[in-house]
């Protein structure tokens, strides 16, 4: 079934130069071997390297093409010695889905793509929803939707930690969970993986990161 709901946040993006124009991703988002190293000092992403699955709660139960290449992503990032952190990640821009027209057939009623922007638009409308628009078009046989991300800064502090290529961050705040992430500091740069789910192994290649340069 096609998603209904927009509140989920996507983490998305490529990145953004200090104009807040998009730049090129770079030569190619391959794997980054994970080596572990010292975090500490303050940096400054200059990429990102993104899985589309991120942005599945849009199409939840339908096997849909989705396209996030053009949200960009940028912020900062402070690891200090005294082993709290506070980092600050922006990230807007379009997300392009393409629902083919078997799951606009296979929805409880079924639906045209005109019904399916509709519908799409008022999500969008939603005060807690993170887009600004949305708007479907058809694309052949298939339905072509595009969702805005507005601009959105997360902030976030608490502490952190490393065991051997393991970044782990414990934010502050009720609820809030510790996190894990593979990470490479060679230099002036620092690859940070995204965070992997619980059980899951985080000590194998970087397939999908952010990108930092030491200031």
């Amino acid at each position: 079934m096609i998603v209904t709901s927009l509140l989920a946040l996507p983490a998305c993006g490529g990145s953004v130069d200090d104009e807040g124009k998009s730049k090129e991703e770079g030569p190619s988002c391959g794997l980054v071997a994970a080596c572990g190293g010292d975090p500490t000092g303050t940096w400054t992403m200059d990429g990102a390297c993104l899985d589309p699955s991120m942005v599945e709660d849009l199409h939840k139960g339908c096997d849909a093409e989705s396209d996030i290449s053009g949200v960009v992503m940028s912020g900062r990032a402070e690891f200090r010695a005294d082993n709290t952190y506070v980092t600050t990640i922006t990230q807007q821009g379009p997300i392009e889905v393409v629902y083919p027209a078997a799951c606009l057939a296979a929805e409880e009623t079924p639906i045209t793509c005109a019904q399916l922007s509709v519908k799409m638009q008022r999500l969008a409308a939603g005060k807690e929803s993170p887009f600004t628009s949305a708007e479907c078009a058809h694309a052949g046989a298939d339905c072509a939707c595009t969702f805005v991300l507005g601009r959105i800064t997360a902030p976030s502090m608490g502490t952190w930690s490393v065991s051997g290529s393991i970044l782990t961050i414990e934010p502050e705040g009720e609820g809030e969970e510790p996190e894990e992430s593979p990470f490479c500091v060679q230099g002036s740069s620092f690859t940070r993986g995204f965070p992997v789910p619980a059980g899951a192994d985080a000590s194998g290649p970087i397939k999908h990161y952010m990108r930092f340069t030491k200031e």
